[in-house]
């Protein structure tokens, strides 16, 4: 919300509600003297392995997602990814069925 009413607040618009009217405006972020430090960045994580490491061949659905076309976005069956998903985090437990809350099935 800060960042709504920081923009609201430099192109002279109203609040659209409450949240944002309450908000901090973010200015105090981009003032000062300039002569802040550098930010430096944390690469602990990166050069641990925790980030940046790939599913191995073994892993379960491995097989299943080496067929989908990941190429591009939203090439791969959708509900092929969520089952495959869902098997990894989930297990055997069944998986819910889909519920259209938005549009009625009709």
């Amino acid at each position: 919300m800060s960042l709504v009413h920081t923009l609201e607040s430099l192109l002279g618009l109203p609040p659209m509600n409450i949240n944002d009217a309450n908000a901090p405006l973010m200015s105090g972020l981009f003032s000062g003297k300039g002569d802040q430090a550098p930010f430096s960045a944390d690469y602990r994580n990166q050069k641990n392995g925790l980030i940046y490491t790939a599913n191995s061949p073994s892993d379960p659905g491995a097989k299943e997602s080496a067929k989908l076309d990941f190429s591009h976005a939203d090439v791969a069956d959708s509900q092929i990814v969520n089952a495959i998903l869902w098997r990894d985090r989930k297990g055997s437990k069944p998986m819910p069925h889909v519920r259209h809350s938005v549009l009625k099935s009709e």
